[in-house]
């Protein structure tokens, strides 16, 4: 089968491990592909399926895309959490229009926009390809360690657990990736 590098939005580009593979098999084909001036500038989620990347093979990966002119914004684990088992990442290819709610007990990635008054609800962690306008709730089971990103990060109300926030009003929002995450007790947002 091979490893997956699709375009699914520029500047963001999807790679999917392939589990059939080795780690370094894996990264091997990720040095190969990415490489073509077609992705330059590019952001990219990864995607790991079962296999775990350990601190060594992630800088790996992420020197690959410094090298490149890339970067990784995300990545997705499919590993058990408290007692269930996570679904494979959901990836939704549309704008999510407002008054509709999209649940899921796994990831989620979405490649469009997430409207004002439109709900993203995640077991997991939730990446948006656009803009989020909306109302999103990660780690919804009580998971601290989910996280939100988007390329434009403006929800109406953002939570991850039991932890929430909203966007402050009348400021100028940056236009740049941003991930929001717990620490110390607090949602915090960070430029990526």
């Amino acid at each position: 089968m091979g490893i997956e590098v699709k375009g699914i939005n520029i500047p963001a580009i999807l790679i999917k491990f392939d589990n059939n593979k080795t780690i370094n098999e894996n990264i091997y084909e990720i040095e190969k592909k990415i490489t073509n001036s077609f992705f330059k500038n590019s952001v990219f989620p990864v995607v790991i399926n079962d296999k775990g990347l350990d601190k060594e093979l992630k800088e790996k990966v992420e020197k690959i895309m410094e090298n490149n002119n890339k970067k990784v914004i995300w990545y997705s684990y499919k590993r058990l959490l408290q007692n269930y088992e996570r679904k494979p990442l959901k990836i939704i290819k549309k704008t999510v229009r407002g008054g509709q709610i999209i649940e899921y007990d796994g990831d989620i990635l979405i490649i469009g926009d997430v409207n004002p008054d439109a709900y993203i609800i995640a077991f997991g962690s939730i990446i948006v390809m656009g803009t989020l306008r909306g109302i999103v709730h990660a780690g919804i089971k009580g998971d601290e360690t989910a996280i939100v990103i988007a390329l434009r990060l403006r929800p109406q109300q953002l939570r991850i657990g039991r932890f929430f926030a909203r966007s402050p009003e009348d400021i100028d929002f940056p236009n740049y990736p941003e991930m929001a995450f717990i620490d110390n007790g607090k949602i915090c947002v960070e430029q990526i």
